[in-house]
């Protein structure tokens, strides 16, 4: 039996950081355990593989939670200007695009999980690859760690082994049932930041076509939430960031309304229409949306109007107002999204109530949560990957100070 001081699971963004900041508060008796071939491989791959890490609009606005201010104290402890900070310190550049994401100006999220990994080698923390935790319990005082035939006994016990989103980066949700073995409630898991199935005959012919859009949500023919960004059209429904923000807000049967042309009010298209309409009278119909929308959606359009793409346009003038609100609000039926293994992020896990400030087990004591394991889940533009090294940071510092603490 191996005895640590800290064994952190889970290495990833948020175990890795915590890592970090027990050694630089001088808790170097720590272990990390890693169920992958290699540490931070869904960092690596986060923000199309580019690393988008944190915001500028950082704020618990931006995120769903049993408890937002507790969200918000851990942004207040360790938030984006920390971060970057840190992550600078460490060797990094970071820069932010016109939207407010931060990436590394290398633009490479790879080089991210570099920094962090160079750092920890340099820092001696003890790390163990290739090990999957088959349970954990506490007895006598202490915790062990079970992985294979090979017991862990620790004093402090941090899980941030992720959820259940995108397993083939080797998350399965295990942390969920290690939680539940010490007695913990998880809420509701569901896919955040994920495709869309939709019905798919009205977007015939729209696979692969990219359009910067507003989507609005419609729950019970009420307008519930609106997004503004990229949808892209496939083989299943719609996909974009767009979407991947409206993920976390749908369920099925809801309705999404695409608005192709959000920079434009009804009445100004209605006469740009109008106009076009009577300089080309005996063009084919499917050339009045040509140069204000893409072709493919054009057509789509027409066809939902049932207007006929060979028909003149000089005969289909009485419908331009029908067009323009087709323009303006393309319903669709969601069926569901693509599920965990197409999801970013996992929405749901430990409930906050059950964690302390420094999100210590308020049932077991020594027992820490961080990262996509607690029941809080960000909007697409690198809060999920803020909130992994806020909570990481928040645990870290809670452990040394108790264990600073004991040996007065």
């Amino acid at each position: 039996m191996q005895k640590y001081q800290v064994a952190i699971v889970g290495g990833g963004a948020g175990g890795m950081f915590c890592a970090l900041r027990l050694a630089d508060a001088g808790i170097k008796d720590v272990i990390l355990l890693e169920r992958n071939d290699r540490l931070g491989r869904k960092l690596s791959v986060t923000g199309n593989g580019q690393g988008n890490i944190s915001n500028e609009q950082m704020s618990p606005e931006h995120y769903f939670s049993d408890d937002l201010s507790r969200v918000r104290r851990v942004l207040d402890f360790f938030g984006k200007r920390q971060l970057i900070e840190y992550l600078t310190a460490l060797g990094g550049l970071f820069v932010s695009d016109e939207t407010g994401r931060i990436y590394p100006a290398s633009r490479q999220a790879a080089s991210v999980t570099d920094v962090l990994r160079f750092a920890l080698s340099n820092r001696g923390t003890v790390i163990r690859l290739n090990t999957y935790v088959n349970s954990a319990s506490k007895k006598n005082g202490r915790f062990l760690i079970v992985s294979g035939e090979e017991i862990i006994s620790t004093d402090y016990l941090v899980l941030c082994n992720g959820g259940c989103a995108a397993s083939y980066l080797g998350t399965d949700g295990n942390g969920y049932e290690l939680a539940r073995a010490f007695g913990h409630t998880i809420s509701a898991l569901s896919p955040s930041l994920v495709q869309l199935k939709t019905e798919q005959a009205p977007i015939r012919g729209l696979k692969g076509v990219r359009s910067e859009c507003l989507l609005r949500l419609f729950r019970r023919d009420a307008a519930c939430a609106d997004f503004y960004g990229d949808i892209i059209f496939t083989d299943y429904g719609i996909s974009g960031n767009a979407v991947f923000r409206a993920s976390s807000f749908v369920r099925a049967e809801d309705e999404i309304s695409i608005d192709f042309l959000p920079k434009f009010g009804e009445k100004e298209l209605k006469e740009l229409l109008a106009e076009k309409a009577e300089k080309y009278p005996v063009f084919p119909a499917e050339d009045l949306l040509r140069c204000i929308v893409n072709s493919s959606i054009g057509k789509c359009i027409l066809r939902r109007c049932g207007i006929g793409l060979q028909s003149l346009i000089r005969d289909i003038g009485s419908k331009i107002p029908v067009i323009v609100s087709m323009l303006k609000g393309f319903r669709l039926k969601v069926l569901g999204t693509m599920g965990f293994d197409n999801a970013q992020v996992t929405k749901g896990g430990v409930y906050m109530r059950e964690l302390d400030e420094g999100l210590m087990s308020l049932k077991v004591e020594n027992l820490y949560f961080g990262g996509e394991l607690i029941n809080v889940d960000g909007e697409c533009g690198g809060y999920n990957l803020q909130w992994a090294f806020s909570s990481g940071a928040v645990v870290a510092n809670s452990i040394s100070e108790r264990i600073k603490n004991a040996d007065r």
